[in-house]
């Protein structure tokens, strides 16, 4: 029953979606420097190389046992 329930609510959250969608009113976005732009890429850039660095530290490639 349960069951039923879940993909009768997911079904009709997929129908309802792009009606939703068509009838929000237009976005309008503000004006940004472009220092601001690049400072987020530098930013990201930086969190993503010392987040592979840390898993690359992390990571354990000794092939021997911990077992005797």
């Amino acid at each position: 029953m349960l069951r039923k329930i879940i993909l009768t609510t997911a079904a009709a959250a997929l129908v309802v979606a792009p009606v939703a969608a068509q009838a929000a009113p237009e976005r309008v976005s503000s004006p940004v420097a472009e220092t601001e732009h690049a400072s987020e890429g530098l930013i990201f850039a930086l969190g993503t190389a010392a987040f592979a660095l840390l898993v690359l530290l992390l990571a354990d490639s000794s092939d021997e046992p911990t077992s005797p």
